[in-house]
Order: structure tokens, then sequence, then C-alpha cells
């Protein structure tokens, strides 16, 4: 998932001080740069449903894994902001998600960053 960097302000770096002063102020502004979960890239079968047809679920892969989160490829477009429903085919229960982002592919299909609010999800391969 590509998540917008934060970064806090800083006064401006060619004032007078020392250089340690600037490196804090460096290592401040990357550290809001990092992920706060590490992703695995790891390919898991799962099916994706929209709550409002649950029975009409896509079979898709994912591209890499979160405790709470996964980047998934799918044939459909969804909205930032939808709630789908995930499971995996190795008999987790399905968990709702938030819906992140949606790039189009270009050989079609789109990625879709997922994101479990609150809960863990088990990722198996």
């Amino acid at each position: 998932m590509a998540w917008p960097k934060r970064t806090e302000p800083v006064e401006n770096l060619t004032e007078q001080g020392s250089y340690g002063d600037t490196q804090r102020k460096n290592l401040r502004l990357k550290s809001f740069d990092a992920r706060i979960e590490k992703r695995v890239p790891l390919p898991v079968q799962v099916y994706l449903a929209s709550l409002a047809e649950p029975r009409a679920r896509e079979r898709t892969v994912t591209e890499d894994v979160s405790p709470h989160g996964a980047r998934v490829l799918t044939s459909r477009y969804w909205q930032p902001g939808e709630v789908p429903l995930l499971t995996s085919l190795i008999g987790e229960y399905p968990q709702h998600a938030r819906i992140v982002y949606c790039v189009p592919q270009p050989n079609g299909g789109y990625c879709v960053g997922i994101n479990f609010e609150g809960s863990t999800f088990k990722w198996s391969a």
C-alpha cells in the first residue's frame, strides 16, 4: 500500500546551528516515512466480496500482507472507503476490511489496498 508520507514542519535548516542539530531534524523527518508494520510479499488465495452481494465473491490473490492489511489484485474497481468481506481460502473466518486505495493496472484489473481496523488477520500461505 502506498501511504501518504507524513512530515512535521521544521525550521529553516540553513539557519545557524550545529551539524548535530541538522542531523536530528533530518532523522525526525525520516522516521515518519516508514511503515508501522512490515509488509511481507506473500501470495495468499482469498475471496473478496461486497457486503451488498456477498455471494458474488471474487477469488483472487494478495501481493503482500501484514497483520492489519494487504495489497490484493482484483478484477473490479473498488471505491476507497468501501467495506468488503475478505476470506482466506485456508479457513480463516470472513473479515470486514476497508478499501484504502484502488489503482488500475496496465494489463487490466486493479490493485487495492485493504486495511483491517482494530483486529488482525492471520495469513497462511
